[in-house]
């Protein structure tokens, strides 16, 4: 939605401009209402109301809003189809009021056989009208339904996929902990006033007696015999 200050720009921008002054500029101009497909001002005949067609337009727009020229196309022609049908029913209550005036007029007791008989062919004709618009209006919403069903099963496939590639979040760093609030680091204990343990003594080298030492490799004090 325009803010206040957009919208007033948008009116000083519009004042300043001249508007088209080529025939073929003030055509395009004139037609550029045609971008929906109908324009509201020369779509009308005599009795019909332009601000009503462009109500009837403004509806139907916010209804379905159409997305591609396609839809927009089937939009214009169920917008059109429902202004005919307001308008053959006017046409029809003219036809009747025309028919039965003389009959009326007169105090005939059968205004309205006598009003039909006139122009039976002219009634049946605007019946056939009337089936081919309704027609062609339920084959128009029933596209545009198709259309944009279509379309918004694309797009809910399309957000999926691109939900699918984004990258994962990253995990975050772990920050160090920060000491508690009151605590005393000095009364913490020194690592290095705590005294090394004493090393493993050395075992003994062990002393041999008298007869180690003279006999080193512990010759037996009797030699064997010899033999002879």
């Amino acid at each position: 939605m325009a803010t206040d200050k957009q919208t007033e720009a948008n009116r000083q921008n519009a004042q300043k401009s001249t508007g088209p002054r080529t025939a073929e500029g003030k055509a395009r101009s004139s037609m550029n209402h045609l971008i929906t497909g109908i324009d509201a001002k020369s779509a009308i005949i005599p009795g019909e109301n332009p601000a009503a067609l462009q109500a009837l337009i403004e509806r139907t727009y916010t209804r379905f809003q159409p997305a591609t020229d396609e839809e927009r196309h089937h939009v214009d022609t169920v917008i059109w189809c429902d202004w005919q049908s307001q308008r053959f029913i006017r046409s029809e209550s003219e036809i009747w009021r025309s028919t039965m005036e003389s009959p009326l007029r007169r105090k005939d007791p059968n205004p309205v056989g006598y009003g039909y008989s006139l122009c039976p062919i002219t009634f049946s004709r605007l019946d056939r009208r009337v089936e081919v618009n309704e027609r062609l209006y339920t084959r128009a919403l029933h596209e545009l339904e198709r259309l944009q069903s279509n379309r918004f099963a694309t797009e809910a496939a399309t957000e999926v996929e691109d939900a699918a590639a984004e990258p994962a979040p990253q995990p975050t760093e772990t920050e160090a902990p920060t000491e508690e609030l009151g605590s005393n680091p000095q009364n913490a204990p020194d690592p290095r006033a705590t005294p090394a343990p004493a090393p493993n003594p050395t075992p003994a080298t062990p002393k041999f007696g008298p007869e180690s030492a003279s006999d080193p490799l512990g010759t037996p004090d009797e030699a064997p015999p010899k033999s002879a």
